[in-house]
């Protein structure tokens, strides 16, 4: 009788592959763009369909075109890119599928004097998929959250976490954001149907500002109206918070979109603070009028995929996409329509 053979020899093929042997897969799922100003940009994305996940950001010193022909550099990643904050010009932090915190910055190359984008220290304190960061006001702090349920806060020069609070929330931590000018606050969702906002002076420092029937998925704090919040759920609903009051008072409450909120982001623009741009697991950008019930001010579909990052840029919104394009969308205030 003949041995048996294995008929699917593939495990072995990959196991023996070195990273040079493999066919080349495009970082086609963007994640998250940064623009610091016209002449410093990162977009980052992530290869969601080969054995092996790998990310990849791209450095542009112009934000014209994102092609990624276009980029002035490139770094690739041994884990996917989950989500990215700005530190200064020139300087980016990262968080990865593996639980990497990864700091980058653009370093003029002694030999060749030119430029490239080099990893300037990295650590690997969380035991799950680091999903979501925020930059305090000082750009010497941030904060983390993930898949291990874990909220960490970190000296981004040392790249060690003063702070780490294990189980801050039941189940996984979605979204944080840091409070606007200010060094020591910051407000979290998870999975658990709850949002928490921080204080890590206190002794006891959650509160809980939000319970819900689903998940909540985003959280973004309005950068002019700081008492100001949105929270987005699984269900598709966004929620606009007032922390002034010791309650915490629920200003607005509605049924936006028919799949989970994925991103909330504010209008930086002092003028325009009113405006909430929003994605969720669709193709649809939306920007949303927060003092008139959240009527629309804008709505495109022009992506293919589902939409995961926003960026304001001087009332311009840009938004990336799973099906690797970036979009820049002209945003008319409410008051000229």
């Amino acid at each position: 009788m003949e041995s048996l053979v294995d008929p699917n020899l593939n495990a072995d093929v990959y196991r023996n592959m070195t990273a040079a042997d493999r066919p080349p897969v495009v970082d086609k799922n963007l994640q998250f763009i940064l623009i610091h100003n016209e002449k410093s940009a990162i977009l980052g994305g992530s290869n969601m369909t080969d054995r092996y996940w790998s990310g990849t950001i791209w450095y542009y010193n112009d934000i014209s075109d994102f092609d990624r022909d276009k980029a002035f550099v490139a770094l690739k990643t041994e884990s996917v890119v989950c989500d990215g904050a700005d530190l200064e010009r020139d300087k980016f932090v990262i968080g990865e599928d593996s639980g990497v915190l990864q700091v980058l910055g653009l370093v003029e190359v002694a030999d060749t004097h030119s430029q490239e984008l080099q990893s300037l220290g990295y650590a690997c304190l969380h035991d799950g998929s680091l999903l979501t960061l925020s930059v305090f006001e000082d750009n010497t702090h941030l904060v983390t959250g993930g898949m291990d349920y874990c909220i960490k806060v970190w000296d981004t020069a040392e790249l060690m976490a003063i702070h780490s609070f294990s189980f801050a929330h039941t189940d996984i931590i979605t979204s944080v954001d840091a409070q606007p000018r200010n060094n020591t606050t910051f407000v979290s969702t998870s999975l658990d149907c709850e949002a928490l906002i921080w204080d890590i002076r206190q002794s006891n420092p959650a509160q809980s500002i939000l319970k819900k029937d689903f998940g909540l998925t985003a959280v973004n704090w309005n950068t002019i109206l700081d008492h100001i919040i949105a929270i987005g759920t699984e269900n598709g609903d966004v929620t606009l918070v007032d922390i002034r009051k010791a309650g915490i008072s629920i200003l607005q409450d509605a049924n936006v979109f028919p799949r989970s909120v994925h991103k909330l982001l504010f209008n930086p623009n002092p003028e325009r603070s009113e405006e909430l741009a929003c994605c969720c697991d669709d193709t649809r950008v939306d920007v949303l009028d927060i003092n008139n019930n959240f009527s629309s001010i804008y709505k495109n579909e022009r992506h293919s995929d589902f939409v995961r990052g926003l960026a304001w840029y001087k009332d311009q919104l840009f938004s990336c996409s799973w099906d690797n394009t970036v979009s820049k969308h002209i945003i008319q205030s409410h008051k000229e329509l």
